[in-house]
């Protein structure tokens, strides 16, 4: 029996869905891409279907309410903030995500934006190209050696600790603060555990945040945070960009209570022309695109074929955000 398997391309994106198809091709069933302009437009699509794959479109309550037949909410990426779990629990619908394609690209991507900090490599890359090699000079203060130098982890899942292994190879000390990971990670990490979280930023020459989007986390970085920084010291940020508050973050910057900053997210998405992160040379900006890589770009779309799949075949995915929909519905156990 066919199923029908909805998406919505991003803006300004072309949407292929053959690697997404692949597991779904047994089940006689494709992705259909819906084209919606408004909320409205885009529940009267996807009020019938079977499995919905994360677009354009947030997955509030309001559209998951909507949803008649659905068994499975999946995305082709880590976070979950545009999903509304608790509605989805509601419903008993399975929501997946792939929290492990990830791991090397972000955290790759994060160190990258240290050492493009530290060695002001954006500026000098602009001295060069405009003929003013001389003036190179200007920006050659604060200089980490970055050796033995002290990395500072917010947050110790999957994606920080392959950051700390690969500081390692750099000499750091590595500190972490994550409340809710047992001490023996730390140790088997050779991480420093930190209960405070202002200790970290106080005593780290590189912050590095690595934090999900929720209720507990918005905003948790802030001006106290960032003005106990060291004036030589860098912020890298490759979680969400609402765990930190931008405003604070600039003030601090201007206040020079840190060097620079290096982010791959920002609160607001598309950052606004006006943004004043544009005109800081000490601040190195990617636009959310630490996860991409020719491979994670295939293989996140092929396990959110497999994830669909399996929750139609009522199978249990690889990765259930949502554990407590769990009561609700039954899934065959992997082989």
């Amino acid at each position: 029996m066919a199923f029908k398997v909805v998406t919505t391309g991003f803006l300004g994106r072309t949407v292929d869905t053959r690697y997404e198809n692949e597991a779904l091709e047994p089940l006689d069933t494709a992705v259909q891409v819906v084209d919606a302009s408004s909320e409205d437009e885009y529940i009267a699509q996807v009020k019938d279907a079977d499995a919905v794959i994360a677009g354009r479109f947030a997955l509030n309550a309001r559209v998951i309410g909507a949803l008649e037949n659905c068994k499975v909410i999946a995305t082709a990426g880590v976070g979950v903030d545009r999903i509304d779990l608790d509605a989805a629990t509601a419903k008993g619908i399975v929501v997946t995500n792939v929290p492990d394609v990830f791991i090397e690209e972000v955290a790759v991507h994060a160190f990258m934006l240290l050492l493009c900090c530290a060695k002001k490599t954006i500026p000098l890359d602009r001295c060069v190209r405009e003929n003013r090699w001389r003036e190179a000079r200007t920006y050659l203060s604060p200089m980490p050696r970055v050796v033995g130098d002290t990395l500072g982890l917010v947050a110790f899942g999957n994606i920080p600790r392959l950051v700390a292994k690969k500081a390692k190879g750099f000499d750091m000390k590595v500190l972490a603060w994550d409340p809710f990971v047992p001490d023996e990670v730390f140790q088997q990490h050779g991480v420093e555990r930190v209960t405070d979280l202002i200790e970290v930023f106080r005593r780290s020459d590189f912050v590095s945040a690595h934090l999900p989007l929720n209720p507990g986390t918005r905003g948790l970085l802030d001006y106290t945070c960032f003005s106990a920084m060291k004036p030589t010291a860098y912020f890298i940020n490759t979680g969400r960009g609402q765990t930190h508050v931008e405003a604070d973050l600039i003030r601090a910057l201007q206040e020079k209570k840190l060097a620079g900053a290096g982010l791959d997210v920002m609160e607001i998405e598309p950052t606004q022309p006006d943004n004043p992160l544009h005109t800081m040379d000490n601040v190195v900006l990617t636009p959310h695109t630490a996860s991409v890589s020719d491979w994670s770009n295939v293989e996140r779309r092929r396990r959110v074929g497999q994830e669909v799949a399996a929750v139609l075949q009522g199978r249990m995915p690889r990765n259930v955000v949502n554990r407590e929909v769990l009561q609700k519905v039954t899934l065959a156990s992997r082989s």
